[in-house]
């Protein structure tokens, strides 16, 4: 009898070195994929893709994404990669284009070259509404608005299997960039033992904004699920189900820390800081998807990987839980 080996899935997870990405390169990884991890070719930290296999690629050279997905002709794309600060887009425009609305285009043309490999986008819930382009609170929106646009049309003129994920704000272990990601590194930053510089207070604009958080790692498995069994052409909106008012962020690591945390509270209004309205998630949710982790676990691991994270960079010994 002959036994014809069955060869693994390949995935390319463009942005790999980000928040997202290392845990979509684990996740993918642990699934049974073959994970390339695309990263810039100007020097993204490695560290943490040791189960993938890594490519150093321009996402604004078409040649050079042309090259790379007619070389690897990955069976899906995992699309991560971007610029996604709002401060940055305001003094960055065009570059905040680029990284957001062409790089796509390119991996999309280089997928249609290919035969039409499955494409996953990243998009975001700050986009703008398609009809509604020039209204676009900042260069941000407008770019990802573009982004998905592009995503949709070359599904609707070439028929390419291409779905976008919006998700909310993602939280969780690992090196975010949000709100959360930023208080975690400050919390544990105030837990220095005693005698060092202490932390500055963290200025939280109110306590009734409310946000809706969900954990990366549940993300990430919609992700999966999106890429294996998504409709394409369509968008998918994923979300915990839950918003939180900041006065909730607040008491969950007060209760977490270990120290006592110096906030500063200000004085926002709503009107100024409007809350996000739900979104509809029937899409993922039919898909059988549902988030797993809670919020306070969340927090609990994000703070608990800063922990280690200091740990291992002062070559301490090995961490212990509390």
């Amino acid at each position: 009898m002959v036994v014809v080996a069955m060869t693994a899935r390949r995935i390319l997870i463009t942005g790999a070195a980000g928040f997202t990405g290392l845990h979509a390169c684990r996740k993918f990884a642990a699934s049974g994929w073959e994970v390339v991890a695309a990263l810039s070719p100007r020097g993204a930290n490695t560290s943490g893709l040791e189960a993938a296999l890594t490519e150093r690629c321009e996402l604004t050279d078409a040649e050079a994404v042309a090259e790379m997905m007619k070389r690897l002709e990955p069976d899906a794309v995992l699309h991560l990669a971007g610029r996604n600060a709002v401060d940055v887009s305001w003094t960055s425009p065009a570059s905040t284009l680029a990284a957001n609305l062409m790089s796509t285009a390119y991996l999309l043309e280089g997928a249609r070259a290919i035969g039409g490999c499955r494409v996953l986008v990243a998009g975001s819930m700050l986009r703008a509404s398609e009809a509604a382009l020039s209204e676009a609170p900042h260069p941000y929106g407008f770019s990802k608005t573009l982004q998905t646009a592009a995503a949709k049309a070359w599904h609707r003129w070439y028929g390419l299997p291409v779905m976008i994920a919006e998700p909310s704000n993602l939280i969780g272990p690992g090196n975010s960039a949000g709100l959360c990601g930023k208080i975690v590194r400050w919390a544990v930053s105030a837990e220095q033992p005693e005698g060092k510089t202490k932390a500055p207070p963290f200025r939280l604009s109110s306590l009734h904004e409310s946000r809706d958080f969900m954990d990366v790692r549940d993300a990430v498995a919609a992700y999966e699920l999106v890429l294996n069994e998504g409709e394409p052409g369509r968008s998918y909106a994923i979300e915990s189900g839950r918003f939180r008012t900041l006065a909730e962020v607040k008491s969950a690591f007060d209760d977490l820390a270990q120290a006592e945390l110096p906030w500063e509270i200000g004085e926002g209004t709503a009107a100024l800081a409007p809350t996000p309205q739900p979104r509809d998630c029937s899409p993922i949710l039919e898909l059988g998807w549902k988030p797993v982790l809670t919020f306070r676990q969340s927090i609990f691991d994000a703070l608990q990987d800063e922990r280690e994270r200091r740990s291992r960079e002062r070559g301490d010994a090995p961490f212990d839980s509390p």
